[in-house]
């Protein structure tokens, strides 16, 4: 009797979900039957949330509409059903009595839930679809390549932080971003808190009264203001940043296509004259046409508008902001694409000089918290600092912030919110993205990340040819892809690797079939 393909999945987080909901339903119309045995590596508490989306404080909201969150952009609306059968199913399971949630913003811990949820099913789909679903609670530490895997092919090696090997015919890396940086060299020091996440375990630390400086400005940093006020009344809070731009606030709920936007993408593509100029002017026209304009759009940013001017403004005028977002969100099927086609000089300048307001019209805030934030604000226990350039420990206890106007701070306590990085030269020198560096299976992307072929997601070496049974999933391959860490483009990602490890066979025998 042959052995069934083995694939191992590196990371058992939200990527691992999407990518095994992908693989079964691939499966699921395989004739043939040839399915491989699957490998879970993830040395979190549970399979399914990962990190991102673990048990945490229901105040840590996300930030799109839980009616646009899916691990199946397929169907959009999975986890919107999910949701209501599990408030009506609190109801006695009266359809009729089902409540629906009190915004459209539910807390990421909810959606975890429906991780760990799908998951499981998928699991189950797989074990009837002939597939062994296998989970190992330990990380990966070390992967290497080994001839003589299925049938007479090269397999690979995965070393645990326990010790022990596993052998595989085929690899998802799908660990996620690399974890913050410590910018200021402070781990260690008390009072100090280096990763933000699970919000309620990590934050139990910090005295209630403390003077709390967060290092970042972003949903992370936001996600921790909120926390750290709702469970000290008396503490102050200060979210410092070198720019000072907070997320816009999501003030547009409209999910439309703008289809002349798309039609102008699919123009531009096709006539390979992509440039910075024309995205711009291809946005500002869908603007213009909504009664606005890229300058409206972009004004709190280009003009350097303090976070709470910037909150009041969107929350009263929501036109600009939320139609930009929704031009933003309607390209996200291009993006790759897009980025491709600039010229290199084009997109190291977007990134050196337009990123950070992209990534706050991209990743906008739930008014929940923009309104949480300006009441915070107003009440005197929320203040937003920018120019922040070092943090040292204090002699006498706590910390010292210094800042570009020469003004100085004493804090009690530091939460390094500072967001992911997709930077390999920052990932721990112990951990396996860095291992993988060093030893040439991964090539660090001059843009971010690694270098991986568009189309599959496959890594490329060193000498540029893709590894044919090693992919990536997720920030990894933002070089590349450009935006590649929200969940609808993880799902995406992981839909198309599926594709690749159904055998090539089985397809045909399908459409045979058929």
């Amino acid at each position: 009797m042959l052995k069934n393909r083995t694939i191992a999945v590196v990371g058992g987080g939200a990527a691992c979900t999407a990518f095994l909901a992908a693989y079964a339903r691939r499966l699921s119309g395989d004739v043939a039957g040839a399915a491989a045995d699957v490998i879970v590596f993830e040395p979190g508490k549970s399979f399914g949330p990962g990190i991102a989306y673990a048990e945490d404080a229901d105040t840590a909201l996300l930030n799109r509409p839980y009616s646009a969150m899916s691990v199946d952009y397929g169907d959009p609306g999975q986890f919107r059903r999910w949701l209501y059968r599990q408030t009506s199913a609190g109801e006695g399971g009266d359809p009729q009595a089902r409540r629906t949630p009190r915004s459209h913003f539910v807390s990421r811990s909810l959606f975890g839930q429906y991780l760990e949820n799908v998951f499981g099913q998928s699991r189950e789909d797989l074990r009837l679809l002939g597939a062994q679903v296998t989970l190992v609670p330990s990380a990966v530490v070390d992967l290497a390549v080994e001839s003589g895997g299925a049938e007479g092919s090269d397999g690979h090696i995965l070393t645990t932080a326990d010790g022990e090997r596993f052998l595989a015919d085929e690899v998802v890396i799908a660990i996620g971003a690399i974890a913050p940086s410590d910018v200021y060299g402070l781990a260690g020091t008390a009072g100090f808190v280096a990763q933000p996440y699970p919000l309620v375990s990590s934050l139990d630390q910090v005295d209630p009264s403390a003077e709390v400086l967060v290092l970042g400005a972003g949903l992370t940093a936001i996600d921790v203001a909120v926390v750290l006020a709702d469970a000290g009344q008396e503490r102050r809070i200060t979210l410092a940043s070198r720019s000072g731009s907070i997320p816009d606030v999501r003030t547009d709920l409209g999910t439309g296509e703008l289809p002349e936007l798309l039609a102008g993408a699919r123009r531009l593509l096709a006539r390979g004259s992509v440039s910075l100029r024309s995205i711009h002017e291809l946005v500002d026209a869908t603007l213009r046409s909504g009664g606005t304009s890229m300058r409206e759009a972009l004004r709190p940013y280009t003009d350097a508008w303090s976070a709470p001017e910037l909150m009041r403004h969107r929350l009263e005028n929501p036109l600009p902001g939320g139609l930009a977002q929704r031009c933003v969100g309607a390209l996200t099927p291009f993006y790759s694409e897009l980025w491709r086609s600039l010229p290199e000089a084009s997109r190291r300048l977007f990134l050196r000089d337009h990123y950070r307001t992209y990534n706050c019209l991209r990743n906008p805030m739930p008014v929940t918290n923009a309104h949480r934030l300006l009441g915070l604000h107003e009440e005197g226990r929320l203040g937003f600092a920018r120019g922040i350039t070092h943090v040292a420990a204090a002699a006498g206890g706590g910390f010292t912030a210094t800042f570009t106007d020469g003004r100085t701070g004493h804090y009690d306590a530091v939460v390094n919110a500072v967001g992911r990085t997709n930077n390999t030269a920052a990932a721990s020198a112990s951990s396996l993205t860095s291992r993988l560096v060093r030893n040439g299976t991964f090539v660090s992307h001059p843009l971010g990340g690694i270098r991986v072929d568009p189309g599959t997601n496959q890594v490329r070496g060193s000498a540029g040819a893709a590894f044919p049974r090693l992919y990536v999933l997720g920030d990894l391959a933002s070089g590349e892809h450009f935006h590649v860490s929200s969940m609808e483009l993880v799902a995406r990602q992981a839909a198309k690797v599926a594709a690749q490890l159904v055998p090539a066979s089985d397809r045909l025998l399908v459409g045979a079939v058929a």
